[in-house]
């Protein structure tokens, strides 16, 4: 498995599959700072935003009336920035399903999970190396993205020197809860790739997991009172946001992410175990 760990992080380390993914996320970021930026330095196109009703994304109106204070800046802090990267978990988790589904998948069609197979290598440690160094690929990537958060954050709000401790242990623990996150997502959509063993199939699979399945269980869960938000991994994450990170909501999440990292392991072990490559 060692061998197997050797030629894996080497390849991750010398294609471009993870330098582009982790490049495209920073350049939204960069857009997403300079859109807050450009806002908070426009109030009256600020408010006039605000009062067109746009909608959030769980539908919520954002209104605003004529006597409502508007000098609440969209760009606060570094940490407040951080936070609200994180919490737009669709863009990171999109950019995540396309990065595995070229990692992993792109071995199946290159032949080189069926050399390793010839070679004698155990199923399960092909399986288990796969998610361990997409995971790695994951925090790299998420890492790089939430100091470059805190970095422009900081220089545009102009609170670079002006943290406290709370703040900054709030902050961590929110990161902490958006790496869980994002691995155990890495570890499921390396489960369905290499259920599929497809690179162009995985990618629109991981692309309409995330754009639809959670519309289609909030209907289900509605309808049918079955609560599937204390599941779900984008809900556990937003509530460890929401509440500053609280201990009981960081465990929570805790618990979602070994139970989809286990569950996502043990079952793509079990079906590589019995696939054709």
């Amino acid at each position: 498995m060692t061998n197997l760990l050797r030629a894996d992080f080497y390849k991750l380390f010398h294609t471009k599959v993870l330098y582009v993914c982790t490049f495209v996320l920073l350049c939204y970021i960069g857009i997403v700072a300079a859109a807050f930026y450009s806002l908070d330095h426009m109030p009256q196109e600020k408010k006039a935003m605000l009062q067109e009703g746009n909608q959030s994304a769980e539908g919520v109106s954002l209104t605003v009336d004529d006597e409502v204070d508007i000098s609440v800046q969209f760009l606060q802090s570094g940490t407040q920035f951080v936070a609200t990267v994180i919490s737009e978990s669709g863009i990171i988790v999109l950019i995540i399903g396309i990065m595995i589904a070229i990692l992993v998948g792109g071995e199946f069609k290159e032949r080189t999970i069926k050399s390793m197979v010839a070679k004698g290598y155990k199923r399960e440690h092909i399986v288990i190396t796969k998610i361990i160094v997409s995971a790695v690929a994951i925090l790299i990537m998420v890492t790089c993205a939430a100091l470059v958060a805190f970095i422009i954050g900081s220089v545009l709000s102009g609170k670079a020197n002006s943290y406290s401790n709370s703040e900054l242990l709030a902050i961590v623990r929110s990161l902490l809860g958006g790496l869980a996150t994002f691995v155990a997502f890495s570890s499921l959509y390396t489960f369905i790739v290499i259920a599929i063993r497809n690179v162009e199939l995985s990618v629109v699979i991981n692309i309409v997991i995330i754009l639809m399945l959670p519309n289609i269980l909030g209907v289900i869960e509605r309808a049918w009172k079955i609560p599937f938000s204390e599941i779900q991994l984008t809900e556990g994450l937003n509530r460890v946001i929401e509440s500053n990170a609280s201990i009981a909501n960081l465990s929570h999440l805790g618990i979602l992410f070994v139970g989809y990292v286990i569950i996502s392991t043990i079952v793509a072990c079990l079906v590589f175990k019995r696939a054709d490559v």
